[in-house]
């Protein structure tokens, strides 16, 4: 993975603030580094330094993001992410990457909201963002990369400026809960659109149709560490059956 470049920081003189600022961002890819610099409105693209640890901290703290140890602690107990033993306190690559979806998050203005429960607008989002980040290296996820279906899914929904699912954004079964409670939609398969989310039979996987009926799923590979598996709605038959479809809503 390609990491942006520390410009000026001198280590020792962070704060406990700055320092869990630069965590972050040395745990990122430098394409997502520079995202959250261009959403906070700042050049050198590829380049950390301190006005980016400045600007980061004060993102974090708009976001209500306390870069503290207790704040961590909390955030990575929210995230149902490792913080015992030698885990505690400490931002690795995917615990920076949690961070990363809460601080791209945007709110989406009201004429996309959806409208009885569908948005097409919404569909359309999360299509866009699935293609663009088609064959995007999922190793940052759970496991490698190996079991990072949920994982790729929310980074899709970040891309399109849409909330995290799932009380844990790295596990279907919670994504799936999130869905049966406000934030989805059951649909038939008559009844599919682009956009909608693909479940496979017992909870196993979960992909993003491309096109009317969800007849084409793109999700994550785990013997590629990419997001790049085009199946079909049932996974090519992987799980042993047939697949749910739920439509997002909020």
């Amino acid at each position: 993975m390609a990491t942006a470049t520390l410009e000026n920081i001198d280590v020792n003189k962070l704060s406990t603030e700055q320092k869990y600022a630069l965590a972050i961002l040395e745990n990122l890819s430098v394409e997502n580094v520079n995202q959250l610099k261009q959403q906070m409105k700042l050049g050198k693209p590829g380049v950390i330094g301190p006005q980016t640890l400045n600007a980061l901290v004060k993102l974090c703290q708009d976001k209500g993001l306390k870069l503290t140890e207790v704040g961590v602690g909390e955030f990575k107990a929210k995230n149902q992410l490792g913080n015992s033993g030698k885990h505690q306190g400490v931002i690795g690559p995917q615990t920076a990457n949690a961070y990363f979806r809460e601080l791209s998050q945007s709110t989406k203005p009201k004429s996309v909201m959806p409208e009885k429960g569908v948005s097409t607008d919404l569909n359309a989002a999360i299509v866009a963002a699935a293609n663009s980040l088609f064959d995007m290296c999922t190793t940052d996820g759970p496991d490698g990369g190996n079991n990072a279906c949920a994982w790729s899914l929310n980074h899709v929904l970040s891309k399109a400026g849409i909330p995290a699912l799932g009380a844990n954004p790295n596990y279907v079964p919670s994504l799936l809960e999130a869905l049966q409670n406000g934030r989805g939609k059951l649909v038939n398969r008559s009844e599919a659109k682009a956009g909608d989310l693909v479940i496979a039979y017992g909870e196993a996987h979960i992909g993003i149709g491309l096109d009317d009926g969800c007849r084409t799923v793109l999700s994550n590979s785990s013997s590629r560490g990419r997001f790049r598996w085009r199946s079909d709605t049932d996974f090519d038959g992987y799980y042993g059956g047939p697949s749910s479809i739920y439509r997002l809503i909020r």
